[in-house]
């Protein structure tokens, strides 16, 4: 009955997107478009300085000078803090790409890779400054609000999940570093075919969330954000009830970066499940703090 249903859901998409040619068509340009001017630029330097990073070794140099910190703050190694800070730095979906990096290259277990997965998928300070603060509330300090929202309910979902099954996947001993010339050759590739998956996701959503409103006549900024964030964040409200939703959606991160995360997961055993079950909860938290907040703002 599933896989029915399934069937007739996926037909009826189908049908949408041939009935709809021309709207169809508009929306993929708009998506390509967006990928040029923000998803790229923003993203492909930092998933090849990403890569190289942990592929030279400096992951887990880096995390033992953090270990002290992160350990009772984050409930995880020095090295697995690392995917912490470039998630924040980077943006969805480099923290979970990060994850799958180390976890890849033995320097986390199975464990910690699944805990880290729960928060370390952030949105970047560019896109909850740029598009969240200016883009929908043409106040920049409305945007560093809404992230340090973000990162305090990213935290506090670490704080949840402080007593996950610790050691459990045997670590495999580190390979020898590469040259740094190996590295960057092999990063940029890799970034290169992260990418294209990264922007067909993006291009896929922005085009299904416009077919979405077409046949339905339903333009809800949340369910918009619940399936692709840029559009549902931008299409907000600027008052109290827009900052909590906008709190909600950047935590959430909406099923177009879920997919993104899904492919940096890919050839590696790791479940998508805690992953979202943390992001349910950190949109949770999220909104919690933001009514808590929003009474001084508005």
């Amino acid at each position: 009955m599933r896989r029915i249903a399934l069937a007739i859901g996926l037909l009826f998409l189908m049908g949408g997107f041939l009935w709809n040619g021309q709207l169809t068509a508009h929306a993929v340009r708009d998506g390509l478009v967006l990928c040029a001017h923000s998803v790229i630029p923003a993203l492909f330097p930092f998933f090849v300085a990403v890569s190289c990073f942990t592929d030279l070794g400096l992951a887990n140099d880096l995390g033992n000078l953090l270990s002290p910190v992160t350990a009772p703050l984050l409930g995880c190694s020095g090295t697995g803090s690392v995917a912490f800070v470039m998630g924040l730095l980077g943006g969805y979906p480099v923290g979970g790409r990060t994850v799958a990096e180390l976890y890849h290259a033995g320097s986390i277990d199975r464990s910690e890779a699944e805990h880290l997965l729960t928060f370390c998928n952030n949105c970047g300070p560019s896109f909850v400054l740029g598009v969240a603060g200016m883009g929908c509330f043409g106040n920049s300090r409305i945007g560093l609000w809404l992230y340090a929202i973000h990162v305090l309910s990213a935290v506090a979902v670490a704080q949840l999940r402080r007593d996950h099954p610790k050691g459990g996947t045997r670590l495999r001993a580190p390979a020898p570093a590469p040259s740094f010339l190996t590295a960057l050759v092999r990063s940029v590739t890799a970034g290169a075919s992260a990418m294209v998956s990264v922007c067909a996701f993006v291009v896929f959503f922005v085009a299904a969330t416009r077919l979405m409103t077409a046949l339905t006549g339903i333009s809800h900024p949340l369910l918009i954000g619940t399936l692709e964030l840029t559009g549902g964040i931008l299409a907000l409200t600027p008052d109290r009830a827009g900052f909590i939703a906008a709190s909600a959606l950047l935590g959430w991160g909406g099923f177009s970066v879920h997919g993104q995360t899904a492919a940096a997961l890919r050839g590696t055993d790791l479940p998508l499940r805690p992953y979202l079950l943390g992001k349910a909860a950190q949109a949770a938290v999220s909104a919690v703090l933001a009514l808590a907040v929003s009474r001084f703002l508005f």
